[in-house]
């Protein structure tokens, strides 16, 4: 799968990830890359994001103010990183905090176009 070799390079590129992730539309884990995270708490992450990303567009939809294209959440050790792709689906990095916010912004964008281009 295409997708496996562009979550590999998204976590190769950003040496601050912990993880990168492929969600659908209901925040199952399609599939992962992971550097220092279980595949338990990672399918687990991507579970709780999926919850947030479902509240965010109703809020949104409700408000008219159109759909989720880009999620940046702020944790006390982490940053994660959210890219909305067709379908409902979701391409997610997991940075440890200090981190380059611009870089991974940066290299998620262009996964996420890689992604779009040869999955969807």
């Amino acid at each position: 799968m295409p997708f496996q070799y562009v979550l590999a390079n998204l976590l190769a590129d950003n040496p601050d990830a912990e993880a990168a992730l492929f969600l659908d539309d209901a925040g199952e884990t399609v599939d992962f890359a992971c550097a220092e995270q279980s595949p338990y708490e990672m399918r687990l992450l991507g579970a709780y994001l999926g919850i947030y990303l479902r509240l965010i567009g109703g809020m949104l939809s409700e408000a008219r103010l159109g759909a989720t294209r880009l999620c940046h959440i702020e944790r006390a050790k982490h940053h994660l990183h959210l890219i909305a792709l067709p379908d409902g689906y979701y391409l997610v990095l997991v940075q440890r905090r200090p981190a380059k916010v611009g870089k991974a912004r940066r290299s998620l964008q262009a996964a996420a176009e890689q992604l779009r281009s040869e999955v969807f």
